[in-house]
Formats: C-alpha cells, structure tokens, sequence
C-alpha cells in the first residue's frame, strides 16, 4: 500500500534505477549505481535552477531592452509578476486536482489495483520534480517585486500612481528612445535608417535636425576617446536627458498637424484622486 504521507520515501532512484535496468546492454548495474550516487548532487545543484532566467539578467536586460522609461520598466516587472503569479496559482490548482485523484487512487490501491498503486508513485514522483520549478517561480515572482519597488522608489514615483501618470512620461520615453536608436542606426550604419526616420517625425523631430545633433554628439565622444577619455553609458543617457529638454515639447506639432486637440484623454484612463481635471 502506498503511504501518502510519507512521500519522500517513494523516490529511491537508486531502486527506479534497478528496476528499468534489466536488460540494457551498456548501462549495467554497477553503472547505473553511479549515475544513482551522482544524482543526489545533480539534486542539489537543480536547486538553482528552476528558472528560465538568472537575476542578473532579468535586471539588466528584461528591465532594459524594451524601455527607457520607469513607468514603462514598472509596468514590465507588472508583466513579469503577473506571468510568475498565473504559473503558481495555475500548479496550485493541478495539485488540488492531483490531490483528488490521489485520494482515488489510494482507495483503488487498497483494493488491490497495482495499476493504481504505479499511479500513485509516478504522480508522487511528478510533484516532487516539479516542485523546483515552483520554487523557481517564486524566486523571480520575489526577484522582479524587489525590482518593482526600488525602480518606484529611486525615480521618486508615488506609491499610487497611475494609467495618467505613466501616460505622461510617455513623450520622454519615446525622445530617449528614438534618439538612441538614431544614435545607433549612425555608430553602425553611418545614417538613420528608414524606420528610425520615421519615428523622428512621429514625435515632431525633423530628421536633418535630428541627424546633425546627434552626428555633434558622435564627433564629441570620439574626440573624448582620442584624448584618452573613454565615455561611460552615463554619458549617453546625459545626452538622451537633454534631447528631452530640448523637443519634449514637439510633438505638439505633430497634434496640430493631424488636427488633434489633445494627447490625453483623462476619461478613459484608470486614475487615482490626485490629478484634479488636468490633462495633456
């Protein structure tokens, strides 16, 4: 009978091994009770595993490669919890299930099902494996709310922002972001590439405008690197900061030029009781 208590006691590898070993011409007994003494580290090692990426990159690239903004990065640890919690709360409710059909099982067993009784291991045998990627999942769930507040906190964001105020500081985002892209399109390809240019003038930024500033910006750095001085990511995002000082303003342009009043439309966006009637 099967005990579904004692769980731990129903996973010897050593005796899966034995039992599946019979038969095989290379993998002989003595063999396969190596693989069985190596498995107890390679267990302990999985421990760190379980996850699909590690913390640094999580950080430094998931929280990067699609935004330059805090209220974008905020919303992307949003997506990243939200995607962690429905995988938890997903194998919560299978092992509910599984627990169901344990219970089954068990009575099956007791009844003298063997058919069930393999049931009942390989399920008990399943819920152990998997509980390392449940505790992966747990781990970047904690990883990315850490993440989420210190972002909140060191970009002086409140604790109740909302929809109007990450809507706000799209403008900066979108300034930084073409102009680092423009950047990069001149570094690799000597120009600004189409795509590129047309994002330029999404945001009310003439392109010849936007080609020279940042052709000065190019010239700059490379006259800092002869003088031996070689420019840190600090001083690229200096640049972009001061490309939001300078046409954070011009996309009105573009409103005008389509016939739009407004960017904002404070009516159809989720908002705390802090905005007043002011929109953009």
């Amino acid at each position: 009978m099967v005990d579904l208590i004692k769980r731990e006691e129903q996973f010897d590898l050593a005796k899966v091994y034995e039992d599946i070993s019979t038969g095989l011409s290379t993998m002989t007994p003595d063999k396969l009770v190596k693989v069985s003494e190596k498995m107890v580290e390679i267990d302990r090692a999985n421990k760190s595993l379980g996850r699909t990426q590690t913390q640094t990159t999580n950080q430094l690239m998931t929280l990067t490669m699609l935004t330059d903004a805090p209220y974008r990065r905020l919303r992307q640890c949003l997506a990243q919890i939200e995607d962690r919690r429905q995988a938890i709360e997903s194998q919560y409710f299978q092992m509910r299930k599984m627990e169901v059909r344990l219970k089954k099982w068990q009575r099956q067993a007791d009844d003298g099902d063997e058919l069930a009784a393999v049931r009942i291991e390989e399920t008990l045998y399943q819920q152990e494996r998997s509980k390392i990627y449940l505790d992966g999942a747990f781990k970047e769930l904690a990883v990315f709310q850490e993440a989420y507040e210190e972002i909140r906190i060191n970009n002086g964001i409140p604790e109740n922002w909302d929809e109007m105020d990450a809507e706000r500081d799209e403008i900066k985002h979108h300034i930084r972001q073409a102009f680092r892209q423009g950047h990069r399109d001149m570094i690799l390809q000597g120009r600004i590439t189409n795509g590129n240019a047309e994002y330029f003038e999404q945001y009310g930024i003439h392109l010849q405008t936007a080609q020279q500033i940042i052709g000065n910006y190019i010239a700059h750095c490379e006259e800092m690197i002869a003088e031996g001085q070689m420019p840190r990511v600090t001083h690229l995002y200096s640049f972009l900061d001061d490309m939001v000082e300078q046409f954070g303003d011009a996309h009105q342009d573009v409103l005008n030029h389509i016939g739009l009043d407004k960017l904002l439309r404070g009516e159809f966006l989720y908002r705390e009781d802090k905005h007043g009637d002011t929109e953009i």
